[in-house]
Parts: structure tokens; C-alpha cells; sequence
């Protein structure tokens, strides 16, 4: 549902101010999100991780070592923001 949510989310964002591109999996599918996404602590976990294997020179642009399906979660839990999800599994692919 998230997948087609985003996909739809695409079309309807040009990609400018306020939103960036990052590739996300072993496919690199490619995802635009909202910068004020940067600054919540999942967010900034998927940075760490992205350092950490691929330094911040990729030059194919943003790539998030994570499976589609935990980066769906991540957004999920950044668009509800309050603080009440479930990290478990999250975290666990995460670090």
C-alpha cells in the first residue's frame, strides 16, 4: 500500500526544494521524499548506514543499504511521527 502510495507521491512532487531522491534496496528503487524527513532519528539511522558502507561521494546518487519493505516502515513511522510504533525489526536491519 505504501509502495503505491509513494509511487503516486512521485508523479504528484517535482522534485525541488523541500524534497530529495534516494535509491533504496538492492534494485535502487528510487524514492522522493520531504527534507524535513532528515531530521527524525530513523531517518538519521538510514544516513548512518548509508555512510558507513558507501561514504557520502556515491555517485549515483543517495543509496539507503536497506530492504524496500524496511525503508516503507521508516517513512510509515516518520509520517506518523508520534513516537508509537514498533522499532524492533527496524532498528535490527538498521544497525
Amino acid at each position: 500500500m505504501l509502495g503505491k502510495k509513494m509511487v503516486s507521491f512521485e508523479k504528484l512532487v517535482h522534485k525541488g526544494k523541500g524534497f530529495f531522491a534516494l535509491y533504496v534496496g538492492e534494485n535502487h528503487q528510487r524514492f522522493v521524499v520531504p527534507t524535513s524527513f532528515l531530521s527524525h532519528p530513523l531517518f538519521k539511522m538510514l544516513l548512518e548506514k548509508s555512510y558507513s558502507e558507501f561514504g557520502f561521494e556515491q555517485s549515483t546518487g543517495l543509496v539507503v543499504p536497506c530492504s524496500v519493505s524496511t525503508f516503507e516502515e521508516v517513512l510509515k513511522a516518520v509520517e506518523c511521527s508520534e513516537g508509537k510504533f514498533e522499532l524492533g525489526k527496524l532498528v535490527e536491519e538498521l544497525i
